[in-house]
This record gives C-alpha cells, sequence and structure tokens, in this order.
C-alpha cells in the first residue's frame, strides 16, 4: 500500500529565499538591526545606551526567530488585539416588524364564554324543574284546600254523578294555576361586584383583589372565579380604598387602584390588565 503524504496548508507557506531565513525573518532582523545602532548612538549615557541597544536587537530576533505556540510572535499580538477590541456578548434585535395579518387578531371562540354558557343553561333547565314540581305541589294544596272548606250540604243536595274510571282529577280555575308562588326567602344581594378582564374583553380566573384601607392595611381578600367575576357580601363603610390585582401565574399586571365605594353599590367594578399581547 502506497503512503501519501500529509496534507498542509500551503498558502501561509513561506519559502527560505535568504539563506536559512524567509524574507519576514529577514526584514525583522534588517529593522531592528538600525534601530539598535541609532538607540546606542543617541543616547549619552554609557550603560543605558547599550541596555536598550540590546533590548531592541533581543526584540528583532525574538519576532524573527521564535514562536509562540507554532506561530510567530507578530501573528499572536495581531490576535490579542483583536480579542480585546472585539465584543464578548452578543444580542438578538429584531428589525422587521409583525405581519399586518397577525396584528389585533381577536378569537371569538373563548372558553370562558362557552363554559358560562352551559352552567347558564345548566341553571336555567334547573330552575324550570324546581318551578314546575312547585306548582304541581301547589295545585294538589288548593285542591285538598277546596275539598275541605266546601259545605257538606251542597255535597248532599247535589252529589256528584258516578263516572266510569277509579280516578278523577279536580278541575281548577286559571286563576289558580296562573297565581304565582311566594318565596318566603329573599335572595341575598351583594356588596359590590366586579369583573376583571383583558384589553381583548376577555375575562381572567384566579386573580388576586386585595382591598386596602387608607393606611395601606388589608379589609378583604377576593379572587375572580372562572367567569372573572369577584365579589364580597360583606359591608364595608363608606369610604375610598386601595385595590390592588395580582395574578398568581406573572402572565397579566394591573394597576393599582383608588376607588370609592358607597352605600348602594349597584353597577359592577371592571378592571383591565395593562399585558402588551
Amino acid at each position: 500500500m502506497e503512503q501519501h503524504p500529509i496534507p498542509r496548508q500551503i498558502t501561509t507557506f513561506e519559502f527560505k529565499l535568504i539563506g536559512f531565513m524567509t524574507l519576514k525573518q529577514f526584514l525583522y532582523l534588517v529593522i531592528s538591526a538600525p534601530i539598535a545602532f541609532i538607540i546606542y548612538m543617541l543616547f549619552p549615557i554609557p550603560i543605558l545606551n547599550i541596555i536598550f541597544a540590546i533590548c531592541a536587537g533581543i526584540v528583532g530576533i525574538i519576532f524573527a526567530f521564535i514562536p509562540f505556540n507554532d506561530r510567530p510572535i507578530d501573528v499572536l499580538l495581531k490576535n490579542f488585539w483583536k480579542r480585546i477590541n472585539s465584543p464578548t456578548q452578543y444580542f438578538f434585535r429584531k428589525d422587521n416588524p409583525p405581519i399586518a395579518l397577525l396584528q389585533n387578531l381577536y378569537f371569538v371562540s373563548n372558553p370562558h364564554r362557552i363554559m358560562a354558557h352551559i352552567e347558564s343553561q345548566k341553571m336555567l333547565s334547573a330552575y324550570l324543574t324546581n318551578t314546575k314540581q312547585v306548582l304541581i305541589a301547589n295545585q294538589k294544596k288548593k285542591a285538598i284546600q277546596h275539598v275541605v272548606q266546601s259545605p257538606i250540604s251542597s255535597l248532599r243536595v247535589n252529589p256528584p254523578k258516578k263516572k266510569t274510571g277509579l280516578f278523577h282529577l279536580p278541575s281548577f280555575s286559571s286563576h289558580d294555576v296562573s297565581a304565582p308562588v311566594t318565596n318566603t326567602t329573599q335572595e341575598k344581594k351583594p356588596f359590590f361586584i366586579g369583573i376583571i378582564k383583558n384589553n381583548k374583553q376577555i375575562p381572567l380566573p384566579g386573580i388576586l383583589i386585595y382591598i386596602k384601607d387608607k393606611t395601606n392595611n388589608p379589609v378583604r381578600l377576593l379572587k375572580s372565579n372562572p367567569h372573572g367575576v369577584f365579589a364580597t357580601y360583606s359591608v364595608l363603610p363608606p369610604d375610598e380604598y386601595v385595590f390592588e390585582m395580582k395574578d398568581t401565574n406573572n402572565l397579566y399586571f394591573f394597576d393599582t387602584m383608588k376607588i370609592r365605594v358607597s352605600e348602594h353599590n349597584e353597577r359592577p367594578i371592571e378592571f383591565y390588565s395593562k399585558e402588551m399581547l
């Protein structure tokens, strides 16, 4: 098997044109020798001129013949100067603007709205079922009261006609059926209600609301439900309160607001986040 020569870098190869020296080595010696002679002649002090001249000659010899890591000293100094002046950290900055098609997007299929619609349908069906059961119970109760309160003589004078069948339902008037059912228990209303949304009108669940008084002491700690709604049933004295909102996931940010709370707060308080996306 024939042996092939090892490939080497030949673009930077320098031929030895002057004896055992290359052209660059010869130039370093030619330049350093006159500089050492000039220094020797210019300095009047005998010892200093010899020392400075020898140093200049040694520098020329180092640049010409002594390499560092298989590279000449001039290459070492050049690379060292570049690394000192070059930056050590690079930051990416996006200059191109986003596509106009992707700006101001609004997603109609909001999961919170779908959940609210499903829950409202369930609540409506449960309410209709309970109302129907109460109406049937009231009809039976009124029929029994009508039979009990009717005079016995009328039953004897005008006996009911015999009809086929095992059971006969009593007749009711339209007034009895349409009479509203009175509910003795009244629904407790909240003292005030608030809604938390983002800039796309989407409710934000799980937001903590700190309500503080003038002395910066917290008086209430509330949390928004899956529909972004929070409420309190405890009455607060009429005054100005500081509302601080905080997202536990650190996705949304809010401004601290000072709001006047009165005895009757009919309209809900709306808060919006200040995120950029």
